[in-house]
């Protein structure tokens, strides 16, 4: 009898391994479950997305909806992240700005964060940053007075720039943000900053000028490119002899001087517009000549323990001056526009330092006003901008010489407008007419 042949067992094909992004759909109960895999987290989760449908038809729509937004990048990670949180991990990839700058983003977004930094990322709508504009616009500062309008709307500058960085983070599907308008109510401006008018800065010159012949303020020459060129702080505290070409009359913007948060650094400028090239005035000039002849002066005095570093506003010793001194040395050239101090007719203490045939052109102006206002080396840059556009210099010259993007930012910030403009310009609809004699005898 022939051995049957033994078949052998015919392997069972095995089910392809669904891909990411790829989905299922099964049968739970009643109801059909669908279920993609998007990809895993860096600390290895799996990221998905589901749901439930009455019927498999509707599960596999619902799925194929899903794989078709994720393809369009329309589904973010459902990631349990909140405001304050991505707040912080925005904050540390601003890899283009300085410490301290990144510091101040921080300041900005956190007036923001007490209102909304506990909410989660992919919870926050429209009209949750719009009652927190609200909220914003009335919060009482240091100062005793209400957030300013500038403040207000940096503050959502960052809140925009953060809500587009997770939108292309794939957190959130789109920028909350967009809706979010800075008000039109009324948000009071503070008085932080100061423009002088043409006497005060006049004054302010003749008082500065008189002090440096005198010897008592050595930096009397930086204050007065601050105040004749408009330069930021960080700008003429930066500047090098290479970077100024007395012959041709140039100074070139290269390197700013800074206070960090790790201490004082040198940097690039601002912005990419900071970085400029300026015709120096004549007066600016004469100064800078006076300016390197005095500082040769300290060099030879000096002797071995010079600093050759070629730095423009140096130390005696020829080191990077602290920035700070340069709002000692303004507060002190304020102090005497004090008239009080011209009553000790040269018997005070202060007034012994200064020579004889100077007591009179200091007296003079001294007594010449009241005392000027308290202002710092940035107000010098909004006094520039001021007074050039008072005198009809066009304000994308005013615009260029002192770095900004475009000539809107010199008018809306730096363009102030003085009393005595505004008595100027008064418009009297009413002027005063001639009593007719009959209105006379009638009132008699």
């Amino acid at each position: 009898m022939p051995r049957k042949a033994v078949l052998k067992d015919t392997p069972t094909p095995r089910k392809a391994k669904r891909g990411n992004g790829e989905g299922t759909v099964r049968q739970v109960g009643k109801k059909w479950r669908w279920e993609i895999n998007l990809g895993y987290r860096s600390s290895g989760s799996r990221i998905s997305r589901s749901g439930y449908a009455e019927t498999k038809g509707k599960a596999e729509a619902a799925k194929s909806a899903a794989l078709t937004d994720y393809s369009r990048g329309l589904i973010g990670e459902p990631d349990r992240v909140t405001v304050a949180d991505f707040a912080a991990r925005w904050l540390r990839r601003q890899h283009d700005v300085t410490t301290r700058t990144a510091k101040k983003y921080g300041q900005e977004l956190g007036y923001a964060l007490e209102h909304i930094g506990s909410t989660r990322l992919q919870d926050v709508r429209p009209h949750h940053l719009k009652d927190t504009v609200t909220l914003l616009a009335a919060r009482e500062m240091r100062n005793g007075t209400r957030m300013s309008r500038s403040t207000l709307g940096r503050t959502l500058t960052r809140l925009r720039s953060l809500f587009r960085e997770a939108v292309a983070d794939q957190i959130i599907y789109v920028n909350p943000m967009d809706g979010v308008k800075l008000p039109k109510i009324s948000v009071n401006e503070t008085a932080s900053v100061k423009a002088l008018n043409p006497d005060q800065a006049a004054r302010l010159h003749t008082i500065g000028s008189v002090l440096y012949d005198a010897g008592l303020c050595r930096l009397w020459p930086a204050l007065f490119v601050s105040l004749g060129m408009g330069l930021r702080r960080g700008e003429v505290m930066g500047l090098k002899w290479a970077d100024i070409d007395l012959e041709r009359g140039t100074l070139r913007i290269r390197q700013t001087r800074v206070m960090d948060v790790q201490g004082i650094v040198t940097g690039n400028p601002k912005t990419t517009n900071s970085r400029r090239e300026l015709h120096l005035p004549a007066s600016v000039t004469a100064l800078l000549r006076r300016h390197r002849t005095a500082q040769n002066a300290e060099r030879a005095m000096a002797g071995l323990a010079w600093q050759e570093g070629g730095v423009v506003f140096a130390t005696a010793l020829g080191e990077w001056t602290h920035p700070d001194n340069l709002n000692r040395a303004l507060n002190a050239v304020l102090s005497w526009t004090e008239p009080t101090r011209a009553t000790q007719d040269g018997r005070g203490s202060v007034w012994t330092r200064v020579p004889r045939d100077l007591w009179a052109s200091l007296k003079a102006a001294v007594l010449a006003g009241e005392r000027l206002p308290d202002i710092s080396p940035h107000d010098l840059r909004h006094t520039y901008a001021t007074l050039a556009l008072r005198q009809r210099v066009p304000v994308e010259v005013v615009s260029k010489n002192l770095g900004h993007g475009s000539p809107g930012i010199t008018l809306t910030v730096y363009r102030h407008v003085l009393d005595d403009e505004l008595r100027a310009t008064v418009v009297d609809l009413f002027p005063v007419l001639p009593v007719l004699p009959s209105a006379v005898a009638i009132l008699n």
